[in-house]
This record gives structure tokens, C-alpha cells and sequence, in this order.
């Protein structure tokens, strides 16, 4: 069985069928990330109904560009009260293709520090977000003391072996089915470090990606590392339990 370690499950309109797809599919677990204050509540909601789902809390970077201060204060609020629920606080980090100004970046910045704070505090790990801003996305990881996955990271080979020398983790998606650099990136990553995500309900050539995609997932990387499908299954299942406490 397979474990979805990033999606976005309140973006889903039937949930009860996702579900049932998903493991009808061999995917037996599905760890829904947040983005805002609204799924927040609805990824709790999920978790507290399904057994299959768990929830990571958090503010996505590009969300916060559009929230007012008072916004997110309620929503930094609502997550510490509800931080019992949480396996993660995600998804959470920087966006610098979203943040054009200096005033958005450290708005971005000002609140992953935060989040790192609140996950630190609370022993939790964190599911980072990093477009177009990697390596400041990994200074600002300096001092966390915690674990740290990695969502769709697409550094540079310098950054990605800063990361594994560091022991992060790293969750790789459709994309490697789509992208050829990507998937030379993914592979280069340790078995030991490895996860797989969907980032579902992402389109991949127009069509929308859904948590049992991570078994294509598993295919492509066992392909193209010349290693078994069961031991890309085995031990990404196995990096997850242990990641998110599971």
C-alpha cells in the first residue's frame, strides 16, 4: 500500500468516493495539507471522519500575500487551538514567483518563521513550499529544530545535496512522469529520503491528478532507479509512518 503525503483533499468535491478510489487503488493513507484559514476546518474535518486521512495545519505562502493582518491572526489563532489534530504544520514557506516586492517577501517570511516557531514548540515536523526561492527557503530552515519535508522541491544540485547532507526529506510527484530534469532531480535523491505526493488536484496534460497517482509515481522512480516497485512501496510507506508519527 501507498501513503499520499501532500494533497489537498478539501479541494475535492466528493470525498467519500476519493476515498474509496484510493483504496480500491492501493493507497491507504492521504495527508491533506492546508493553505488557509477555511481548509484548515475542513481538512480537520476529514481527519476526524476518515481513518485514511490526516491533516497538516498551516498558511501557504501565496495565500498569505492575499490575506489582511487581522485574517491572519485568527488563523494563526485557530491553528494552535486545533494543533492536537495536526501530523505537520503545512503547507507552509516562501513563493517568490507569487512575492514580486520586498514588502511581500517579508510578509512570506515574517509568517514561516512563525509557523517554524509553532512546529518547533509543539514537536511537530513541518511540509515546506519553496517555488523560486530554494535556497532561502533552506536558510531560513537553519535553525529549525525538527524534521522537514520537502514538497516539490526543484533546486539546483547544490541545494538539493545541501538538503540531504541536512537529512531532509523529500516528496516527489506526477512530475516526474511529465519532466524529464525533474525526474533526474528526483532520482538523485536517497531511498531513505524519499515520499511520494500527488499534490492533487494538480492538473498533469490537462488532466487532474488524484491521490492514487502515487502509485504511477512509484513506477516511474522504481523504472528509472532499477530498483522494484515493492521497495519504492516499502520504504516511502515506511518514511512516512515514521515522518508524521503514524
Amino acid at each position: 500500500m501507498f501513503i499520499d503525503v501532500h494533497c489537498h483533499l478539501e479541494m475535492f468535491k466528493d470525498i467519500n468516493g476519493l476515498v474509496k478510489e484510493s483504496l480500491l487503488n492501493q493507497t491507504q493513507k492521504m495527508i491533506s495539507s492546508s493553505v488557509d484559514f477555511n481548509s484548515m476546518k475542513k481538512n480537520i474535518e476529514f481527519s476526524k471522519k476518515f481513518d485514511e486521512i490526516e491533516c497538516c495545519l498551516g498558511l501557504h505562502p501565496s495565500n498569505i500575500l492575499l490575506m489582511k493582518e487581522k485574517e491572519i491572526d485568527l488563523s494563526i489563532d485557530f491553528l494552535k487551538k486545533n494543533i492536537h489534530c495536526a501530523v505537520a504544520l503545512g503547507e507552509i514557506g516562501i513563493d517568490f514567483k507569487h512575492a514580486k516586492t520586498t514588502e511581500q517577501k517579508e510578509k512570506q517570511i515574517k509568517l514561516y518563521k512563525k509557523q517554524l516557531e509553532i512546529a518547533e514548540k509543539n514537536v511537530l515536523p513541518v511540509v515546506t513550499h519553496s517555488r523560486f526561492a530554494e535556497k532561502k527557503s533552506l536558510e531560513l530552515l537553519s535553525d529549525f529544530k525538527g524534521k522537514v519535508l520537502l514538497h516539490w522541491f526543484d533546486g539546483n544540485k547544490k541545494t538539493i545535496l545541501d538538503a540531504i547532507r541536512k537529512k531532509y526529506f523529500f516528496s516527489v510527484g506526477p512530475a516526474v512522469i511529465y519532466n524529464p530534469d525533474y525526474l533526474a532531480k528526483a532520482i538523485s535523491i536517497p531511498l531513505n529520503l524519499l515520499m511520494l505526493e500527488t499534490d492533487s488536484p494538480v492538473e498533469f496534460n490537462g488532466e487532474t491528478a488524484k491521490p492514487f497517482w502515487v502509485k504511477k509515481v512509484a513506477e516511474k522512480l522504481a523504472k528509472e532507479k532499477g530498483i522494484s516497485l515493492k521497495e519504492i512501496e516499502e520504504q516511502t510507506t515506511k518514511n512516512a509512518e515514521e515522518f508524521f508519527s503514524i
